[in-house]
């Protein structure tokens, strides 16, 4: 490994990966540095879906020959795994009525294997010259003489030691370490914290394989906290034939271990007998930190890319275009000494969060599970046989699951008063109201 490179990447995520494939491919020397023993290897929770709706993040993206075609951008990314067609999206009670999106043309997302994906890009990156360095975190970023010094630290290791380049691009998720190190982390607002808990079940006697669904309510886990989700997907080593397994989620506030409320779900919730023959064939877990977006993700010659950048996430497609707008901005940087305002420009105005209102809209939507079970039961009663056109979306399902159930508002107001009176002021809550509960 050198002292001096062009490009210094912190995470070997798909924003990282991006990143390093396509600088390496334009000449530039890349170090792409990474905590993990076996990058491709995925022990963090994340669902990992393709969302099919236009527009996601201000790019559309299709399965074309198999990969992953960004069609307003123009590349491709190759993708050798398996992909699994959803053409609904399920909200559930805990006495079972559904909320019910649907897309049955394109379908609402296309689930796939998060650890192909990432073979595949690191695959490229290596063929383009990319060195990689792993076991290995990164701890600190700093400008420093028109370049960059950045402070790595072996996991064996309690030392630090410096590697200088000229571009250094944060690209180590969700909870950044090097983020938390820059002056723009003093420009992000904190919300809270979650832990998150998954499982790979397979043999489950499952009724929506052809779905994402949510389980809305505290009636799912014993102690009335955290949300449910469900995914099909397929395996890494699936082959034409195989079936999919079930990757269920749960997130918690912080305080309550995720683990806890999953088990709670799956041996003692409303839908156990899914799971009396299910076997566990993969765990993973995660904490996530809920901070408002970097609206300016470059600091000197810094870049914040991915979910570094984020609140919550920005999807594992959105995490490769960003990374791909990053690295090209950088490499006409690297040319002409300008470019990160095509970054920085791009990135304002796609990630629907960076837009005023958006944070407060997607989590009433996530807020819903917090009224009482039986207010939910009567609620997703009325919605119970109607479909509504919609996808696999943060931004975007709030607006329809307000819209399904105003659509019924005045029958409420008749029926049950008390509860129309507290679904009215659910729309209007704060992001913080509904963090905190």
């Amino acid at each position: 490994m050198k002292t001096h490179y062009d490009v210094v990447v912190i995470g070997a995520g798909p924003a990282g990966l991006m990143v390093a494939k396509e600088m390496s491919a334009a000449g530039a020397t890349v170090l792409l540095v990474d905590i993990k023993k076996e990058i491709p290897k995925v022990n963090r929770s994340c669902c990992t879906m393709l969302i099919n709706e236009p527009n996601t993040h201000g790019e559309t993206v299709r399965i074309v020959n198999n990969n992953l075609h960004f069609e307003k951008t123009g590349f491709t990314v190759p993708y050798t795994g398996k992909f699994v067609k959803l053409v609904r999206s399920v909200r559930l009670s805990p006495g079972g009525y559904k909320l019910t999106m649907v897309n049955r043309s394109e379908g609402v997302a296309h689930p796939y294997t998060k650890e192909v994906i990432l073979k595949n890009l690191l695959d490229s990156a290596v063929d383009n010259g990319t060195d990689v360095l792993t076991e290995t975190a990164g701890i600190k970023a700093e400008n420093v003489n028109g370049g960059v010094r950045v402070f790595l630290r072996p996991a064996c290791s309690r030392s630090m030691y410096e590697v200088r380049c000229k571009i250094a691009f944060a690209a180590d998720g969700v909870n950044s370490q090097i983020v938390t190190g820059l002056e723009l982390f003093k420009t992000r607002k904190y919300f809270g914290s979650f832990r998150v808990a998954s499982y790979f079940l397979d043999n489950v006697d499952y009724p929506y394989w052809d779905a994402w669904v949510t389980c809305v309510g505290k009636g799912h886990t014993r102690w009335g906290r955290g949300q449910i989700y469900m995914v099909p997907k397929f395996l890494p080593y699936a082959q034409d034939g195989d079936r999919p397994i079930l990757d269920v989620f749960c997130g918690t506030p912080c305080g309550m271990p995720a683990k806890m409320g999953l088990d709670s779900f799956i041996k003692e919730g409303p839908f156990r007998e899914w799971f009396r023959h299910a076997t566990i064939v993969h765990r993973g877990a995660c904490v996530v930190n809920f901070y408002t977006c970097i609206m300016n993700p470059v600091e000197g010659n810094i870049v914040v890319v991915g979910d570094a950048a984020a609140f919550i996430e920005t999807y594992c497609q959105a995490a490769m275009m960003y990374g791909y707008r990053a690295a090209h901005a950088a490499l006409k940087v690297l040319a002409t000494g300008r470019g990160y305002e095509d970054y920085t420009n791009f990135w304002r105005e796609s990630f629907e969060y960076c837009h005023p209102g958006e944070i407060e809209k997607a989590l009433q939507g996530f807020g819903l599970g917090q009224l009482e079970d039986e207010a939910l039961d009567y609620i997703f009663k009325l919605t119970d046989n109607e479909e509504y056109e919609g996808y696999v979306s943060e931004n975007t399902a709030p607006d329809v699951m307000k819209k399904a159930i105003m659509g019924h508002i005045d029958q409420i107001r008749r029926e049950r008063p008390d509860i129309a009176v507290v679904i009215e002021k659910h729309w209007k809550a704060s992001a913080e109201d509904i963090v905190q509960g």
